[in-house]
């Protein structure tokens, strides 16, 4: 049962002497970094911003006094990082990863095409940057109309994957929640400002089931902002699922005077394909701020 308090509560009881509390909120900052970062970049450019990221909240947080900072004071860190990296946002791709099952995600949405063709050429309209005009209208109307068609399109490609393609997504609503609706502006780097973007992005944090949902969906997102001409369903690309980068590991040591990290990685080592590895940075300061308590 995953836990109903919201990060600032778990930050507020983590320093209140709640190691439990400070590993949940761990793994929403790791999880949380990891979904911003491979939704700009993808896995393989992402992953080294995300990993800065963490290990900067790491030796940070035990300088955080105030809940109300927090997730402020966090995001600048991820802002920074993808910033460094000298890239805001990739407009096309087509890589395979752990979401992906080792093939093509351009060619697995071509595949999608052939039975869903209003819903994915939509978003292949949107992603690449066409959010107005009588053809998005068009397709859009029979699906409710803009803005939520489009969020609509999304859940209905990302469930035909899943059932047609044995692509292991976890979030594939039949009913979209309406909240959400800017989610797909926001995947194809769309939104009205990039104040909007920001304030998007903070929310996120307090819906972890959205983290997972953007970051599985990444790197379809990725390819569609390219676009989908030329492409033909089905087949894998070559580089396969061996080509991917590996996720960091950390070691650890026994703990002293009951700290908490043995147990944190433990539980680290535990959570589902999203946010693992780049958890336990985070978890070591959670720790050591446990034993100097």
């Amino acid at each position: 049962m995953s836990d109903t308090r919201t990060t600032k509560e778990l930050f507020r009881t983590w320093r209140s002497g709640d190691a439990e509390a400070g590993t949940v909120m761990a793994q929403r900052f790791a999880d949380w970094y990891y979904a911003i970062s491979t939704s700009r970049l993808g896995e393989s450019d992402g992953g080294a911003p995300c990993q800065s990221a963490c290990a900067r909240f790491g030796e940070g947080i035990v300088n955080v006094t105030e809940s109300r900072a927090l997730i402020g004071w966090a995001h600048d860190i991820i802002k920074d990082e993808l910033a460094k990296s000298g890239k805001s946002r990739v407009n096309d791709g087509d890589w395979p990863n752990a979401y992906t099952g080792g093939q093509s995600p351009k060619s697995l949405l071509v595949s999608a095409k052939g039975e869903l063709a209003n819903e994915v050429r939509l978003l292949e309209l949107v992603y690449g940057g066409t959010t107005s005009g009588d053809e998005v209208e068009g397709l859009a109307e029979p699906l409710g109309g803009l803005p939520i068609a489009t969020l609509k399109a999304r859940y209905a490609v990302k469930k035909w994957l899943r059932n047609n393609a044995r692509v292991p997504f976890d979030v594939a609503p039949d009913s979209p929640i309406l909240d959400r609706a800017p989610l797909p502006l926001y995947e194809s780097g769309r939104m009205n400002s990039r104040q909007e973007e920001e304030q998007f992005e903070q929310w996120m944090i307090t819906d972890i089931d959205l983290c997972k949902d953007i970051a599985e969906f990444a790197h379809f997102a990725i390819a569609l902002r390219g676009g989908l001409a030329g492409v033909t369903a089905g087949g894998a690309v070559g580089q396969g699922l061996d080509a991917l980068p590996s996720r960091p590991q950390v070691d650890f040591d026994d703990d002293e005077g009951g700290s908490g990290a043995a147990a944190a990685a433990a539980a680290g080592a535990g959570l589902a394909v999203i946010g693992i590895g780049v958890l336990v940075l985070i978890v070591i300061a959670v720790a050591v701020y446990m034993f100097v308590l």
